[in-house]
């Protein structure tokens, strides 16, 4: 792998003026796109040869922006508008 590294992949990104970019951010970047196209935590497990997809959900993928409904639901049960 480290030959690999030093031989085409560091040069590569020397060219392409990514130095910044590694193996992980990488795989982290197919997830979010596998994420966001809607394959579910074990298929994007299976491609990245994960055996847990909680792994994969905890490191690869990134949370989603919360919606209101959890925030309104909790205000309506407060809220001395309660039918």
């Amino acid at each position: 792998m480290t030959d690999i590294r030093n031989r085409a992949w560091k040069p590569f990104l020397e060219r392409a003026g990514y130095e910044w970019v590694t193996f992980r951010t990488f795989r982290r970047t197919v997830a979010t796109l596998l994420d966001e196209a809607g394959l579910t935590a074990r298929q994007i497990a299976d491609i990245l040869g994960h055996s847990r997809p909680s792994m994969t959900q905890d490191v690869y993928m990134a949370r989603r922006s919360p919606d209101r409904a959890g925030a309104d639901a909790l205000g309506a049960a407060i809220s001395d508008d309660r039918p």
